[in-house]
């Protein structure tokens, strides 16, 4: 397992800590989530991005997915604290890591990268893991936001997708990965600075500062996505690890560090996630 699938895999856990912490200072998680895209754009800035390229993006052959795949972020966002809100947080993980099928089975068939019987069954302890870990019963009584899960389900499949494609098709140069994540970021902030002016307290110093300290994980979390894609021709393989890898090391921390019980069934699906790990990297 590379060092850049070990981090794609660390950071997002680093951010669903973050949030936890926010819980406990009153942090809003919507003017938290907004600012993050601000602090990534100030941290491309320095990091991945030239002035030039800066006045280039439009020119660039990946400009649109960067423009679909900002979208998605801002609304997946969206959509993940509202199926949290109403099912839980369990129906709201299990809804986002699951879509890993979408990418999967697009990149088998439209780019026709070979599969065997182990990283099928790979990635079917997989998803089967997934739901171990966190799935529980839907709350029937909170039908207002019943489909949400659904939401989650398509458009983070579309999201995982479009990045999966544009990594394929218009990368380049490895520097070209900064430059898109932060062209991505940045139609992120535009539409969630819209939406919050018409929400009451949003711009307050503590959810601005608490977003700025969530970009760090969140940029770098999804540069080293990309980046793993990028390292590793086997996308069909790469894309379980880094969800299961995330969903198990969040259900981890959260025994050893904050004290959550674990079911006798999560710990059957933390027995099937490290199989299926097995099996993705070793065949």
């Amino acid at each position: 397992m590379s060092i850049s699938i070990i981090l794609a895999i660390v950071f997002p856990v680093i951010s669903v800590l973050l949030f936890k912490e926010f819980e406990k200072k009153n942090i809003e998680a919507l003017p938290a989530i907004v600012f993050n895209y601000l602090g990534a754009i100030v941290i491309g800035l320095f990091l991945f991005v030239t002035p030039v390229q800066l006045t280039e993006i439009h020119q660039q052959d990946w400009f649109y997915s960067s423009l679909i795949v900002g979208f998605f972020f801002i609304l997946n966002f969206y959509l993940i604290a509202k199926t949290a809100i109403s099912h839980g947080v369990s129906i709201a993980t299990f809804s986002n890591k699951i879509s890993l099928v979408f990418p999967v089975v697009f990149t088998i068939l439209y780019f026709q990268e070979p599969s065997n019987w182990s990283k099928i069954i790979g990635i079917i302890l997989a998803l089967i893991s997934i739901y171990l870990l966190t799935f529980k019963r839907l709350n029937k009584s909170k039908n207002k936001f019943f489909l949400f899960p659904i939401f989650i389900f398509v458009c983070t499949g579309i999201l995982e997708s479009v990045i999966n494609y544009t990594q394929k098709v218009h990368f380049v140069q490895e520097n070209e990965i900064g430059y898109f994540v932060i062209s991505a970021f940045f139609v992120s902030f535009l539409l969630g600075i819209g939406l919050l002016f018409f929400k009451k307290g949003a711009f307050q110093i503590k959810n601005i500062l608490g977003g700025l300290i969530l970009s760090i994980s969140n940029t770098f979390g999804l540069y080293f996505f990309v980046k793993s894609l990028n390292e590793n021709q086997d996308s069909t393989s790469v894309l379980p690890i880094m969800n299961i890898g995330t969903l198990l090391l969040a259900v981890l921390v959260g025994f050893f560090l904050y004290k959550e019980k674990l079911t006798a069934r999560n710990w059957v699906g933390v027995f099937l996630s490290i199989v299926a790990i097995f099996l993705l990297t070793s065949f």
